[in-house]
């Protein structure tokens, strides 16, 4: 599994949002966050339609969180950005595993993917956006977050 190069720019746009304090335009944001405006703009509305940033229009407009930054999950960014996250296409289409026609309860390997694929969701969501803005936080925190 591997996160999109658009979800990691989700995340920075939120972080950049968080760290602002308030609303930011999309020429701003995307220049914090090293992208092209076009490529800020697509993500920043796949964010809006999952109710994770929020805009306004005008001379005046931009974005800003819709949530609290605390309780925005790094989980929740890239799934608004990819969708659920399955590490492996059995877990998300029953019709790719060649082991189609047998109970799936039975299989060891989609057990354990689904396994897998649980604690990964876990601690995709133990870690805030918060977590990762907030200067007091060391990597080390973030990694015991993820234990």
């Amino acid at each position: 599994m591997r996160v999109t190069q658009e979800a990691d720019y989700a995340i920075r746009m939120c972080c950049a949002l968080d760290e602002a304090d308030g609303m930011l335009d999309t020429g701003t944001l995307s220049s914090r966050v090293s992208i092209t405006k076009s490529i800020a703009l697509k993500v920043l509305r796949k964010l809006k339609t999952a109710g994770i940033v929020s805009s306004y229009k005008g001379a005046d407009g931009g974005y800003e969180l819709a949530c609290a930054p605390d309780k925005l999950s790094v989980l929740e960014v890239i799934e608004a950005i990819d969708g659920k996250i399955y590490i492996s296409k059995c877990l998300d289409d029953c019709h790719y595993c060649s082991l189609n026609g047998f109970n799936k309860t039975c299989c060891k390997v989609h057990i354990a993917f689904t396994a897998i694929n649980q604690a990964v969701t876990e601690r995709l969501s133990a870690v805030t956006i918060r977590n990762i803005t907030d200067n007091d936080v060391s990597s080390l925190d973030i990694i015991e977050k993820l234990k």
